[in-house]
């Protein structure tokens, strides 16, 4: 199977070396300094917990053509890169335009791009950070599949033969992954998650310990959360996964959980490391989430505090 991945940062990185070393015939999209990196040494993972790495060959390009025709076109990047790539994207013939993209806007520009038939969506439980060409990763595994799996859907909701197949690829590949039939309100969800806890470590620099130690910002975080998901729910919209039904849970019980969590070094790379390098798209997040909240007509104080923190992290960061 042929399968382009657009994008060479974590993510991409991280699907592409996986797929590639599963037997897969994979192809990735990308430029300057990591094309150099790729042509060079392959994709190098880290392996966690463990002192050494795995190394990949892939085929490496710099440009997409409209007629280089792969099975899967794997779009990995951030929600502000996007835009840029799409007219690239929808002048392929390729038939199966995969984006594994953070998003709370939803999918019409997309479709409208490269087509409904086409457009596919995805979301990965798998992150990192990558440090002079190497990517020490993770992957959602174990007891991890309980906050999120990689999930893959289609646009049209329908479980097609398509994304069956593309989820056993991902399995082959050793990432495990499950069929989402609405993959707006997983994302909203999901969205409606970072956006707090993201916005929850900028009050700290970043630093998940830090506020792991502090129990009142903790609980302030899960409550932005709960507001959340009380705005979708006065959308219409569903909270997905299903097994997200512990967040219905007392602030205080929810609160001391994520104390622990925050505590781990898996929060470190999955999620304050994130954070530090991805602010123009959390503001991104926090704009396209500040809609659904405008269109609920919902007071959200522990979401408008938490927004704080990240207005703030961006005027240090400008002085």
């Amino acid at each position: 199977m042929r399968i382009l991945v657009y994008g060479a940062g974590v993510i991409g990185s991280i699907f592409a070396g996986k797929l590639a070393a599963s037997g897969e015939d994979v192809t990735v999209l990308a430029r300057g300094k990591r094309l150099e990196e790729l042509r060079q040494n392959g994709i190098v993972l880290a392996v966690p917990n463990a002192n050494k790495n795995e190394v990949i060959p892939v085929k490496v390009i710099e440009y997409l053509a409209p007629d280089d025709l792969f099975d899967y076109i794997i779009v990995a990047m951030q929600r502000t890169q996007v835009d840029s790539v799409l007219p690239i994207i929808s002048q392929n013939r390729s038939k199966n335009i995969v984006f594994v993209v953070n998003t709370a806007a939803g999918y019409d520009k997309w479709a409208q791009a490269v087509g409904s038939e086409r457009l596919m969506l995805g979301f990965p439980s798998a992150g990192g950070e990558r440090v002079g060409g190497k990517v020490h990763y993770f992957v959602g595994k174990g007891v991890m599949r309980a906050f999120q799996t990689t999930t893959f859907g289609e646009y049209s909701g329908r479980k097609t033969e398509r994304v069956r197949c593309l989820i056993n690829v991902f399995r082959r590949a050793g990432i495990p992954s499950v069929f989402c039939a609405d993959m707006d309100a997983w994302q909203k969800t999901h969205v409606a998650m970072v956006t707090s806890i993201g916005n929850a470590l900028y009050q700290f620099d970043c630093d998940n310990y830090r506020l792991a130690r502090s129990y009142d910002s903790v609980c302030l975080m899960v409550r932005g959360i709960k507001e959340g998901f009380t705005v979708l729910n006065k959308l219409g919209i569903k909270t997905k996964p299903v097994k997200l039904w512990y967040m219905k849970l007392p602030v205080w019980m929810i609160a001391g959980v994520f104390k622990i969590i925050m505590r781990t070094e898996l929060a470190e790379t999955a999620l304050a490391k994130h954070c530090r390098v991805a602010k123009p798209e959390m503001f991104c997040l926090q704009t396209e989430f500040d809609s659904l909240i405008m269109k609920s007509q919902l007071q959200t104080p522990a979401i408008y505090s938490l927004r704080e923190n990240l207005f703030a992290s961006e005027n240090n960061s400008n002085i």
